[in-house]
């Protein structure tokens, strides 16, 4: 790493002198392009249980969804967060399948979790209109200690949208593929909470319409 560093360096300097400031804030994403730092950085290390629990009034339609967004998320921070062990989404499903559910800490306390992410879905549709895709959701995240039996972090997230702006015809993609990459984006906006990350990824986002 020292040694990726030292040889960079005189090529910072050449950007800077031949080509202004710009270049060098480019040379700078190239040496750190995780430049945004963690919200909450207390799952390094433990053995962490990811749950997404729809509404009541989202549970039958959307069960599958929240499933699998738990697990998109799992997988990510499982991926970004050294040492961190993620509990496989179907043994958290099969727990709550199998049991009546009381409180996320409950559960993780079942599981063998140190940590649980929770995560209340409040709203998941995927379109606007009949004729057009957009995704849009809210969800609550909170992260509980299961031995204190306490939230240490807490986070909304209001009406994340996808397209930002616009939507995308039905007559362009499947519903499948549509909500696979709705869930994709969403997994990516509340998993980079817990680890750093690029703060171009939002503009890159919108490209996967492309």
């Amino acid at each position: 790493m020292l040694r990726t560093v030292a040889l960079s360096l005189p090529l910072i300097g050449l950007l800077l002198s031949s080509s202004g400031c710009s270049m060098l804030l480019t040379a700078a994403y190239v040496l750190m392009p995780e430049d945004v730092p963690a919200e909450f950085k207390g799952l390094k290390g433990k053995h962490v249980a990811v749950i997404c629990k729809p509404i009541v009034e989202l549970e039958f339609s959307d069960a599958g969804s929240a499933r699998e967004l738990a697990g998109r998320i799992g997988g990510l921070i499982s991926r970004n967060i050294r040492k961190t062990r993620v509990i496989e989404q179907h043994e958290v499903a099969r727990w709550i399948d199998e049991n009546a559910w009381v409180d996320y800490p409950t559960v993780g306390r079942s599981l063998d979790a140190d940590m649980v992410v929770g995560i209340d879905l409040e709203e998941f549709r995927l379109h606007e209109g009949s004729t057009l895709y957009r995704g849009r959701a809210t969800v609550h995240v909170r992260v509980y200690d299961v031995a204190e039996k306490k939230v240490v972090f807490e986070k909304r997230f209001d009406d994340l949208s996808f397209p930002t702006d616009g939507a995308i015809p039905t007559s362009d993609r499947s519903e499948q593929q549509f909500r696979g990459m709705f869930l994709e984006i969403l997994a990516s906006r509340i998993a980079r909470t817990f680890h750093p990350y690029d703060s171009r990824s939002s503009f890159a986002e919108e490209n996967l319409l492309f």
